[in-house]
């Protein structure tokens, strides 16, 4: 390849790599709403991996995070939700001991009706292991008189809330499923509470948002009116009408760069906005409720005459994602009228360490620095053949594991790529090596170079070949970490394969193009022949 040819290829690539670490490790801000985070900030982290960021407490006690870093800090938060007409033992006893306490400390006229309040709270509900439950039947129409379950020999649970709780459940382990946050998980607690786990996220007001998004339960509705939302009006069905003739789905987007929840009104439900927001002058809002409380008020300045109407204000991709959730399981999960409320908040810190993330980057820097060192002591200026192979392998993983939904930053994706860096230096090294004894032998160096590949061609093939198979089949057939890391590998297997046989050698034929003596440049020698 000529001179100009190879400067011109190797500019491009060189370009490439540049622009590719730039937005792999660069983030910025631009104006509003408007930003860039890179691969490595957007990436999920594992939730058991912490970085530079620590957990302490501020003044009223709440767990908050300091330290600058990744979006995604390691540990993570528990919240245990209780639905109505169950308690936890604490929220019982301290409702009980404040009852009491008015009683000892009301006047003679007052204290036969606070010793009522006292007999009725304790005879209103029923311990079962460690929950207490309202006495009487889910389906009275009186909200503050509607109990969950009867009291006989044993405590019965009211059928009709067992199936509103175990619906309501499903809506919770579905959005908490899609919102795609590694090691988030959801648990039933002592059978009636449950509780949530999400790793922990930077921003610690976006955490509260979204748990309480996800703990938002019920059926979803549609309302308009003045600021008051108790006062909102809802949508009056013609038989046989609900609100899927009214609205159809809600995703999350981002909606020139900033998150948004997207929601897709039907043509009777763009009609009823349009009627309702007429005369819209910043006082008007349309109310979306998930359950007996609006998941979104939207003020509304203008009529609004949209089919996809989308709504973004201080979202922060988290909250937006986990409020698009709530309204599209409430919408088209399985309906259910119960609603939770907020008990135990926990905060578990990461368990590998608050510097684990910062480790394992140090880990594959040092890695990095050894393997380079080793090419260029040992090949001299052909070193930068193999650092152009290692800097594309390892900017493609982090494109990769940034880009395919279920990869993230954990030990296991750590390890997969550190041991394709170790692959593709085995692989070159063995090519180099073949190249050596070839020009050592007084062959041109193209000679040499095309000889040293093909003696090394299916060796390297089929060693790559056979790995990345027994990845890929091992990623179907397991599950967890060994599928996470079986498929990262069979990733960095089949990468570590082709730059090794295709993209290095072209490489090599680029920059040897600029070298007067080739020998030198790969720090070949020939042998020296005795005149006999």
């Amino acid at each position: 390849m000529g001179k100009v040819k190879s400067a011109l290829f190797l500019t491009l690539v060189t370009i490439m790599i540049l622009g590719l670490t730039f937005m792999s490790a660069v983030s910025f801000d631009y104006g509003g709403y408007l930003g860039f985070r890179s691969f490595l900030v957007s990436t999920q982290k594992d939730a058991l991996i912490g970085n530079d960021l620590t957990f302490d407490k501020d003044a009223e006690g709440e767990y908050v995070t300091t330290g600058t870093g990744s979006s995604y800090v390691g540990g993570g938060y528990s919240v245990v939700y209780y639905p109505d007409g169950v308690l936890s033992r604490d929220a019982y006893e301290d409702e009980l001991e404040a009852r009491r306490a008015a009683l000892e400390a009301a006047s003679e006229e007052d204290k036969e009706e606070a010793q009522k309040a006292v007999t009725e709270y304790e005879e209103g509900y029923a311990k079962k292991g460690s929950l207490y439950f309202k006495i009487g039947t889910y389906d009275e129409e009186d909200a503050d008189k509607q109990g969950v379950a009867t009291k006989g020999d044993t405590l019965t649970v009211d059928e009709k809330f067992e199936a509103a709780f175990q619906a309501a459940v499903s809506q919770i382990k579905t959005r908490v499923r899609e919102l795609g946050y590694k090691n988030s998980r959801v648990d039933v607690r002592d059978d009636y509470s449950v509780e949530i786990f999400l790793p922990a996220l930077k921003n610690a007001s976006a955490q509260a948002a979204v748990f309480s998004s996800l703990g938002q339960v019920g059926e979803f509705d549609l309302r308009y009116g003045g600021e008051n939302a108790e006062d909102a009006e809802g949508i009056v069905f013609a038989e046989g009408e609900d609100i899927h003739d009214y609205v159809k789905s809600a995703y999350y987007v981002s909606n020139g760069g900033s998150p948004s929840v997207a929601i897709r009104f039907t043509k009777a439900g763009r009609e009823a906005v349009k009627a309702w927001t007429a005369d819209a002058s910043g006082s008007t809002y349309v109310y979306f409720y998930v359950g007996d409380s609006p998941i979104i008020p939207l003020r509304a300045d203008q009529q609004i005459d949209q089919s996809t109407l989308y709504v973004s204000g201080s979202y922060t991709a988290p909250q937006a994602k986990a409020v698009a959730l709530a309204i599209n399981t409430a919408l088209n999960g399985e309906a259910t009228d119960l609603n939770f409320s907020v008990g135990e908040v926990y905060s578990q810190r990461a368990q590998f360490g608050s510097l684990a993330l910062t480790l394992l980057y140090a880990a594959c820097g040092i890695l990095a620095v050894a393997i380079l060192a080793f090419f260029f002591i040992r090949y001299h200026r052909l070193g930068f053949v193999f650092l152009y192979a290692f800097l594309i392998l390892t900017l493609l993983m982090i494109v990769l594991i940034w880009g395919i939904p279920f990869l993230y930053l954990g030990i296991e994706t750590f390890l997969a790529v550190l041991f394709g860096m170790v692959l593709l230096s085995v692989s070159n090294i063995a090519v180099f090596e073949a190249v050596r004894k070839e020009y050592a032998q007084g062959k041109t160096m193209g000679t040499c170079v095309k000889n040293g590949y093909k003696k090394c061609f299916w060796g390297i093939f089929d060693a790559h070949i056979v790995l990345a198979l027994i990845s890929f089949v091992t990623f179907f057939i397991a599950l967890g970490e060994l599928a996470t890391f079986a498929f990262t590998l069979g990733i960095a297997t089949v990468l570590s394969g082709l730059i090794t046989l295709a993209v290095g050698r072209f490489h090599w034929a680029c920059m040897m193009s600029f070298a007067k003596d080739k020998g030198k440049f790969c720090n070949f020698k020939r042998e020296e022949l005795e005149d006999e």
